[in-house]
């Protein structure tokens, strides 16, 4: 396997930071291990977050789905602020420290207790808020603390001009992740009437394994990044020195931000564009079931198929980003994924895109294609517009997400690069609760779903607006004089 610091050059930069130099990037193995760490860590977000555990929870647990998703929303606010305050914090941390893969070890080991520990959450508990808010906060946090680690390690690996494809090779198999675990989930516990390894449907143990699940899969996916992937080395601090110096660097950065003008207006437009796009994976679902009725396995198939989209989406993202450069890439992706969203929300049970009629009565299936999608139930042509329309636009989010992350690898001093990312993950988590905070108000004060859900654009055109004042070019550590 090749070492990436076989010629390396370390030494102390202006303004105290440590900056190291790779003169050959890693092998198709380390490569492998950074990008499969996707896979592993994916699955966790599906499983928990989104299809399965988070439904199990309002609905089973809680027993009253809008006190369920109030309480949910609590949780996640928690360990959305955790993130914001500290994961800048770990990340400075570790650019004073060096190596990333300690902190990623430990930071995983503790997301997978977090996960495990949502087993005991079930019906009829004492404390069922307290218990699951414990093990998500713990999971959640911990697990963003190990992304930051891990995107912090990318410039460290690959060449500037393969950052595009390597971050869309991983953005990829992070939703292939997904897909398989879920498939397995779905095929072994959630279909059958009597689920694998004897579990009881009734006392809701085939929802309840999702965390142990998750748990389990990101330990036996994460073990090649440990194995391969080749880590920075040691700046020589002891733990104790280089918790101070990492303190003492995110509060220097914060307040040299002024210096930093690129970088923070890229941060800034990067968290706008992101939380809407977010909300808008939010929202369709409801959305969906608002206009079609759609029942939760519909709108699940529906997100698959989402995800199965962005996959050879985000490599695509990954070559043209390499090609046209980061800036680009995320500005073409986003307008295209805000001009779907308006299409979108044109469609309705009369019709598509605002101007093209389709209907609510059911169609004959006249092909395998059309049997398949009556049988998953998408049965009328409004409903088959909106799912491709849906797929369309889920197209475009892999390439933006993928480039987000590339264009801070570009423009970010390299001494300081885990430091920006955990800013990165600040920004991506600090106002994640605006965007559908928006569309809530504007929901019920125009009483339409629809001009809820449209007004998440003005996110993605702020966005997109300060996007056009950004440069693609690497920044300099600061120089106090």
């Amino acid at each position: 396997m090749t070492n990436i610091y076989e010629e390396e050059l370390t030494h102390e930069q202006p303004g105290g930071h440590m900056a190291v130099h790779a003169a050959t990037p890693a092998g198709k193995l380390g490569i492998f291990g950074w990008s499969i760490f996707d896979w592993a860590l994916n699955p966790y977000f599906i499983l928990v977050n989104i299809f399965v555990f988070a439904p199990y929870f309002s609905a089973e647990v809680i027993g009253d789905k809008v006190q369920g998703q109030a309480s949910w929303g609590y949780i996640q606010a928690i360990a959305g602020a955790s993130i914001a305050l500290l994961s800048p914090f770990f990340g400075s941390l570790a650019d004073a420290a060096g190596p990333r893969k300690p902190g990623i070890l430990v930071f995983s080991l503790l997301a997978c207790t977090g996960m495990a520990s949502l087993w005991y959450v079930m019906p009829g508990m004492e404390y069922p808020i307290l218990q699951t808010a414990i093990g998500v906060v713990i999971a959640a946090t911990c697990l963003e603390f190990a992304i930051v680690y891990h995107n912090a390690m990318l410039p460290a690996i690959v060449s500037p001009r393969r950052m595009g494809f390597v971050s869309g090779l991983g953005i990829a198999t992070g939703y292939l992740g997904a897909i398989f675990a879920f498939l397995v989930w779905l095929l072994l516990f959630g279909l059958p009437e009597v689920p694998a390894l004897g579990l009881d449907k009734a006392a809701q143990e085939h929802n309840r394994l999702v965390g142990p699940l998750a748990a389990l899969w990101f330990v036996i996916f994460a073990l090649p990044f440990f194995l391969f992937t080749p880590d920075q080395p040691r700046t020589g601090l002891s733990r104790m020195d280089a918790a101070k110096k990492g303190i003492a660097m995110v509060i220097g950065t914060l307040g040299k931000l002024p210096y930093y003008k690129n970088i923070a207006t890229y941060l800034v437009a990067r968290m706008v564009y992101y939380d809407g796009q977010s909300a808008v994976f939010i929202f369709t679902g409801v959305y969906a079931a608002g206009i079609f009725d759609w029942p939760t396995t519909q709108i699940g198939i529906y997100g698959l198929l989402i995800i199965m989209a962005q996959v050879p989406s985000s490599l695509l993202g990954g070559w043209l980003d390499d090609k046209f450069g980061s800036k680009a890439t995320i500005v073409g992706a986003v307008s295209l994924f805000a001009l779907g969203l308006l299409l979108l929300v044109g469609t309705t049970e009369t019709a598509a895109a605002f101007f093209i009629p389709v209907s609510m009565e059911p169609l004959e299936p006249l092909s395998f294609i059309g049997s398949t999608l009556n049988a998953a139930g998408f049965e009328t042509s409004a409903e088959r517009a909106f799912l491709l329309l849906g797929v369309l636009t889920g197209l475009f989010a892999g390439p933006s997400i993928s480039s987000s992350r590339t264009m801070l690898a570009r423009i970010a001093p390299p001494s300081m690069m885990a430091e920006f990312f955990g800013l990165y993950a600040l920004c991506g988590k600090a106002t994640s609760f605006m965007a559908p905070l928006t569309v809530a108000i504007v929901t019920s004060a125009m009483n339409s779903q629809r001009i809820g859900l449209a007004s998440v654009l003005v996110f993605m055109v702020v966005g997109l607006g300060l996007m056009v004042f950004v440069r693609e070019e690497q920044s300099t550590a600061h120089t106090e004089h």
